[in-house]
């Protein structure tokens, strides 16, 4: 190699949280709904967030567990039933909240397009369904309280593109956690 050449070195993987320990990590179906979400749930395992997926009113929704034991559903609008497919909703809507704490309930993104013509618009309504404006959304909000294991430092990318998903389950060699707890009365756990 030339002296006057130069090289530039590989990405490294990003490390990227465990996947959950429940019995329908290993199915079709479940795996399945895991790679439609992965565009959301990749950069929140790269900030440390354990994710899984689950059903809740009317959708599959994006749950992620945090370190002072509150979590994340991260979902499509759930009225009216979208015809859209989950990884290309019309909108997302995140909210933060506790399973032993019901006053810590807290919308922190909502981009769904309001079904009220007189209601004034929400600033995040603009970016639809698009996920990298919810991704910084959510890292803002939680680096405000403290809770990424791994905060995106300023001269990293805030949103890991979707060129990059995790391998299937069964590709990878990361060592399981226990589950985070029981599913909330408004969401059950996914089980296909």
């Amino acid at each position: 190699m030339a002296a006057d050449e130069t090289t530039t070195p590989e990405p490294r993987p990003v490390p990227l949280a465990p996947l959950p320990d429940h019995r329908n990590v290993h199915t079709p179906g479940w795996r399945e709904l895991w790679r439609r979400h992965a565009h959301i749930i990749t950069p929140l395992r790269a900030r440390g967030l354990q994710c899984d997926i689950e059903f809740g009113l009317s959708t599959y929704n994006v749950r992620v567990s945090l370190p002072d034991d509150s979590y994340l559903i991260i979902s499509p609008p759930h009225d009216p039933p979208s015809e859209r497919p989950p990884d290309e909703p019309g909108g997302w809507i995140a909210t933060r909240e506790h399973p032993d704490d019901q006053t810590l309930f807290e919308v922190i993104y909502d981009s769904a397009p309001s079904v009220d013509p007189s209601a004034p618009q929400r600033p995040e309504a603009r970016h639809g369904g698009s996920a990298e404006p919810l991704i910084e959304a959510l890292d803002h909000r939680l680096a405000q309280l403290g809770l990424l294991p791994h905060p995106v430092l300023p001269h990293e990318n805030s949103h890991v593109p979707p060129a990059q998903p995790s391998a299937p389950p069964e590709a990878r060699s990361v060592p399981s956690t226990p589950h985070p707890g029981p599913a909330t009365s408004t969401a059950t756990r996914c089980a296909i």
